[in-house]
């Protein structure tokens, strides 16, 4: 099994500053078509409304497809739990504050589906992960932020 966590601060220094909500609200729609959030995901749709606060995605990245039961946890967390594709497991995305500063991380513990064979080893699958999930933080908030600065011009 492969378990990594990636976190940034949601407001570097420089940076227009976001609050909970709104970055609650980008993890949200990221949850529902998260390609414009992540370069890794050239499609994603929603296939089965569950409830209010969770529901089934299908997603192709790096042309895998996945699918993916989602969970809300408003405010503060999205849980991803991925029951098809060639990697299985739980990805998690975490608005956390600590001494009222904002954070953003993403963390996944998943393994390669029993029977599939990838063209790389479980190691290799965790430092491609790790660093695709460090991406993910950094073009969410980015996008994020892009929608907070928009409709100020």
């Amino acid at each position: 099994m492969i378990f990594s966590e990636f976190a940034l601060p949601a407001n570097p220094p420089g940076a227009v500053p976001l609050d909970r909500a709104q970055i609650w609200k980008g993890l949200e729609q990221k949850a529902r078509d998260a390609v414009p959030y992540v370069a890794a995901i050239t499609e994603c749709r929603v296939i089965d409304e569950i409830s209010d606060s969770v529901f089934d995605r299908e997603v192709l990245l790096h042309g895998q497809r996945y699918v993916e039961r989602v969970w809300l946890g408003e405010p503060d967390r999205v849980v991803f739990t991925r029951t098809d594709g060639p990697v299985l497991g739980t990805i998690t995305n975490e608005v956390l504050e600590s001494d009222g500063e904002l954070t953003l991380r993403f963390g996944f513990a998943l393994v390669i589906r029993p029977g599939d064979d990838l063209p790389v080893t479980e190691e290799e699958l965790s430092v491609q992960m790790t660093a695709a999930y460090q991406a993910a933080v950094e073009s969410t908030l980015a996008a994020v932020r892009a929608q907070v600065v928009e409709p100020a011009r």
